[in-house]
C-alpha cells in the first residue's frame, strides 16, 4: 500500500460505518495502477455486496469476484493485523472481525484498533481477565462481541450487562456460557444494552425463569433476532417470549430444541403467539402432530395478525398425521419457507402437502432426510397448488428423473 495512505485510512476508522471514505480511498488507491487497482476493485465489491438483497441477481458475479482477489491477495491485506488477531474476515474491504485473547486485547488493543476499523470481536481464553477487559474503553469501538464458549456463567453476563463500553454494542453472543436464570436477569435489567439487535444465548442453560425474565425486559425493544436453541426453556418459557409486547422488533425466534414438546405444551393458552414471529425455528423438540396442532390452531376468535413467514420444524416427528395438520393450517397462508426436514414425511405426507390449497405462497420447502420417494413427489407433479415453489430440496434416494421433472415443474427448483 502507498506509504502516504495513513490520512485516508485514519478517516476510515474515525468513520468506520460511512461508505463514503472507503470509496474515496478507492478512487485514490486506482490513480495508483497495478495491484493497488486490485484492492480498489475489492472495496468497491464488498461496499457493494454489503447493501444488496440476498436474492439479487448481480450478487453471484461480484461474489466470484471478490473470491478471487481475497484467493490472490488475502495475505497481504490481513498484514496489519497479523500477531494482533486470528481469524480476520473483510467487510466493505477491510478487516473488521477478528479473534483475540484477553491477554493479547489488554496487550495490544491500541496497535489492533490501529490497524483496521475492527467492528467486531471474538474474545477468547477470558479466564481471570474479564473484569480488566470490561474496562478497556476500546470495547466501545465495537459493534458486535462473541464470547462463545468460554464458560463465563453469571459472571459474564453481569459484567456485560454492566459495562459502558458495550452501549452502543449491536450484536452480542454469549453461546455455551453455562448461564442460568440469573444470568438472564442481569441481561434483561441493563440499561446499556438497548441498543441490540442480535442476542445470541444458544447452548446455555436457560428454563422458563430465565425465559420470562428476557421477554419482561425493558432492554429490548430493537431487538429482531433472539437465539436461544438448546437452553431448557420449556413451553412456558417458548410462550412468554413470544407474546411479549416488549420484543416488538423481534423478526426471528431461535427455539429449537428448547424442550417445547412436552405434555405441558397442552395446557397453555397462547401458545399460538408464535405465529406473531416472522421468522421461527423450532427443530428438534419432540414435537408430534397433536403438539404441532396446539402451536399453529389459534381460537376462532383470536384476531391477532399473523406474522409468520418462514417456519422450520426439521428433526420434529410429524409424519402423516403433522402434515395433514400443516396442509389444513391458515395460519400458514403466508408463509415462504418451510422446512421439515428429517420429519418422518412419508409419500402420502408428501401428497398432502402437495395438495394443500393453503401452501400456494411457498417459495422453498425442505424435505430432505425423509422417507419419501418417487410416488411420494409425483404429487407435486400433478399439483395444482405450490404455484409459489421455486426450491424444493428432496431426499437422496429420489431418482435422478424425478430430480429432473421437479426442476422443470419447479422453474429454478433445486433438488439434492
Amino acid at each position: 500500500m502507498p506509504s502516504d495512505a495513513e490520512p485516508f485510512l485514519q478517516r476510515i476508522r474515525a468513520f468506520p460505518d460511512d461508505d463514503s471514505p472507503r470509496l474515496i480511498f478507492a478512487d485514490w488507491l486506482d490513480e495508483h495502477g497495478g495491484r493497488e487497482s486490485d484492492r480498489a476493485a475489492f472495496i468497491r465489491i464488498q461496499v457493494a455486496l454489503a447493501s444488496l438483497p440476498a436474492d439479487d441477481p448481480r450478487r453471484p458475479g461480484l461474489l466470484v469476484a471478490e473470491r478471487d482477489l481475497l484467493d490472490a491477495y488475502r495475505a497481504e491485506w490481513e498484514a496489519p493485523v497479523r500477531g494482533l488477531g486470528t481469524g480476520p474476515v473483510f467487510r466493505r474491504g477491510f478487516v473488521e472481525e477478528v479473534k483475540v485473547a484477553a491477554k493479547q486485547f489488554l496487550r495490544r488493543a491500541d496497535e489492533l484498533f490501529a490497524a483496521g476499523p475492527i467492528r467486531h470481536i471474538h474474545l477468547l481464553d477470558v479466564g481471570q481477565s474479564l473484569d480488566a477487559v470490561m474496562e478497556s474503553p476500546f470495547l466501545g469501538r465495537l459493534t458486535a462481541l462473541t464470547v462463545f464458549a468460554q464458560y463465563g456463567g453469571d459472571a459474564l453476563a453481569r459484567a456485560v450487562a454492566r459495562c459502558p463500553h458495550l452501549a452502543g454494542l449491536r450484536h452480542l453472543n454469549l453461546g455455551r456460557n453455562r448461564l442460568e436464570d440469573d444470568a438472564a436477569s442481569h441481561l434483561a435489567g441493563s440499561t446499556l444494552l438497548t441498543n441490540l439487535v442480535e442476542l445470541d444465548l444458544a447452548e446455555n442453560d436457560l428454563s422458563e425463569s430465565g425465559g420470562r425474565s428476557l421477554a419482561a425486559s425493558l432492554a429490548f425493544g430493537e431487538l429482531r433476532r433472539l437465539e436461544l436453541r438448546h437452553n431448557p426453556l420449556g413451553p412456558g418459557g417458548a410462550e412468554a417470549l413470544a407474546g411479549s409486547e416488549r420484543l416488538p422488533a423481534l423478526e426471528y425466534l431461535g427455539l429449537g430444541n428448547t424442550g417445547i414438546g412436552v405434555p405441558r405444551l397442552h395446557a397453555l393458552h397462547r401458545m399460538t403467539d408464535l405465529l406473531r414471529v416472522p421468522a421461527l425455528d423450532l427443530t428438534g423438540n419432540q414435537l408430534g402432530p397433536n403438539g404441532l396442532k396446539t402451536i399453529l390452531t389459534r381460537p376462532a376468535n383470536d384476531a391477532a395478525p399473523v406474522r409468520l413467514r418462514e417456519l422450520d420444524l426439521s428433526h420434529n416427528e410429524l409424519g402423516e398425521g403433522g402434515a395433514r395438520v400443516l396442509a389444513e393450517c391458515r395460519a400458514l397462508a403466508d408463509v415462504r419457507t418451510l422446512r421439515l426436514a428429517g420429519c418422518g414425511i412419508t409419500d402420502e405426507a408428501a401428497r398432502l402437502l402437495a395438495n394443500s390449497p393453503l401452501l400456494n405462497k411457498l417459495t422453498a420447502l425442505d424435505l430432505a432426510n425423509n422417507p419419501v420417494n418417487d410416488p411420494g413427489f409425483r404429487g407435486f407433479l400433478d399439483s395444482q397448488h405450490l404455484r409459489s415453489l421455486r426450491k424444493l430440496t428432496v431426499p437422496l434416494g429420489v431418482s435422478l428423473g424425478m430430480q429432473g421433472a421437479l426442476q422443470n415443474r419447479f422453474l429454478h427448483g433445486h433438488s439434492r
